[in-house]
């Protein structure tokens, strides 16, 4: 679905532009200016985003379905800059995104609270060929490198008084039974749908921990008072894991000028091909304003797109909503 999405687009835009070349409306337009002069254009998009997919760590996935009253009002940083480069044909441009977002959970179970914690940056350099270029406006082909960073942190708090409850039904099973029994206590843990997009990262913890239960010997009393020491310590912790990688891709991008003030863009690449992520794929279209020479806004959608599977984790999730974007050239 993800590889259809992304040659429709590209098809779109460059089936769009193709009218641009022979082109030779007389009215007063923005133009794309084919000379040696470097100029320099710097913005800042607004994204609104829906997140779905599946994210996992060591064959334990959870599906993540989050939208903007979700993710929203859990950031506590968030920042989206571009920045583009042009002379003649060539163009050279980048972009930095950076989104930390957090969230404490309680629960009336065995864990107390859940802190958990996601940190995702985004840097992406890449330059740029124009193929087709007119007063009506552009086609540019385009390649470069995107570069993702990926932190996750899950912190639990253990609740001793809902332990002890849980120890008292336990200390008089044994073998089969008590693992069974610890994997039925424990399996609220895993699984769940998350408040953020976080992987399961302590999701087998439960038959971890019901393993080595199982294998507690002694009195009743004694069970009682390792099983409790057990639950508490398990259940006291922080995991954390940072993934990052690269991903090459290749696209198109292409603007169509509506009149001298108002105009259509869009862009679209895939990548990954297995350097970094097994496929990666954005896209983005948008209605443009030329408020002033020199200040520019446009509001607009764009998706992004990544299947990976790396070092344990698996990610195969789409992060898309509205974008609106305020910039200036120079």
């Amino acid at each position: 679905m993800h590889k259809h999405l992304t040659t429709a687009l590209l098809a779109g835009l460059a089936f769009g532009t193709t009218a641009l070349a022979g082109d030779n409306d007389k009215k007063t337009i923005v133009p794309a200016p084919l000379d040696d002069a470097w100029r320099f254009s710097l913005s800042m998009p607004g994204w609104i985003p829906w997140l779905q997919g599946d994210s996992g760590v060591h064959g334990i996935t959870t599906h993540i379905d989050l939208g903007p009253d979700d993710i929203v009002p859990r950031i506590d940083m968030v920042a989206d800059v571009r920045m583009e480069a042009h002379k003649g044909r060539f163009s050279i441009m980048g972009e930095f995104l950076y989104m930390s977002l957090s969230d404490g959970i309680g629960t009336n179970t065995v864990v107390q609270k859940l802190d958990v914690q996601v940190d995702q940056t985004m840097g992406d350099l890449g330059v740029a060929w124009r193929i087709i270029g007119s007063p009506r406006g552009y086609l540019d082909v385009t390649a470069g490198v995107r570069y993702m960073n990926y932190y996750q942190k899950l912190a639990l708090q253990p609740n001793d008084e809902r332990i002890e409850e849980v120890v008292d039904s336990l200390a008089a099973v044994a073998g089969n039974r008590l693992r069974s029994r610890v994997a039925e206590v424990l399996a609220a843990l895993a699984g769940k749908d998350p408040t953020l997009p976080i992987a399961p990262l302590d999701g087998d913890q439960a038959a971890r921990l019901a393993a080595a239960i199982g294998k507690i010997k002694g009195t009743v009393a004694e069970r009682k008072a390792k099983i409790k020491q057990r639950l508490h310590d398990a259940l006291d912790r922080t995991v954390s894991r940072t993934d990052d990688w690269w991903d090459p891709y290749i696209g198109l991008r292409g603007r169509y000028n509506l009149n001298d003030k108002f105009y259509l863009t869009g862009k679209g690449d895939i990548g990954g091909f297995g350097v970094g992520s097994d496929l990666t794929w954005t896209a983005e279209a948008a209605l443009g304003c030329q408020l002033s020479s020199r200040i520019f806004t446009e509001v607009g959608y764009r998706a992004l797109g990544v299947d990976l599977e790396k070092d344990g984790l698996t990610m195969d999730t789409v992060t898309h909503g509205a974008q609106v974007t305020l910039g200036i050239t120079f």
